[in-house]
């Protein structure tokens, strides 16, 4: 997953919020406050990736290897593929697998982005590319309503 710059503004802000509710005896407020504006932040991220799914063009890219993690626990399959106007494009999948799901050579039928060829997901894997940032929404609400409660 790209970490863009409002993901480093955004640990910069939400470690001061920690610091500061901390010592003046808030620190549920600043918990609380830290998950709204972090559940702000993943919205964004969910709206930019649907916006992205929604311009996608399908295509057959060839899976040419995988990109291992260093612990070899994450793969990451590296796809090359033919752009709608010619360009051959050479980009790994965002995310991870446990195994090598594809075999080598084989053919997948992926989408891309025209604005950002660049980015691309496997054909009925889209659920993947918000998952995580869903998963948090979802679970870190109760959590949100206990500070609430705590305030």
């Amino acid at each position: 997953m790209k970490v863009e710059r409002i993901d480093y503004i955004w640990a910069a802000a939400s470690t001061l919020i920690v610091v500061v509710s901390f010592r003046r005896r808030q620190l549920p407020d600043g918990i609380l406050l830290v998950y709204l504006l972090m559940a702000a932040l993943f919205a964004y991220h969910i709206w930019k990736i649907r916006r992205s799914l929604k311009n996608s063009v399908a295509v057959y890219g060839t899976i040419t290897g995988y990109h291992v993690s260093t612990k070899e626990r994450d793969h990451f399959p590296i796809v090359k593929y033919t752009t709608e106007d010619g360009r051959t494009v050479t980009s790994t999948y965002t995310v991870a697998d446990r195994e090598e799901r594809y075999e080598i050579d084989s053919e997948e039928l992926i989408c891309y982005d025209p604005q950002n060829p660049m980015f691309f997901y496997f054909s009925g894997r889209e659920g993947e590319l918000t998952r995580d940032y869903t998963r948090f929404l979802i679970f870190g609400a109760p959590l949100a309503l206990l500070m609430l409660v705590l305030r």
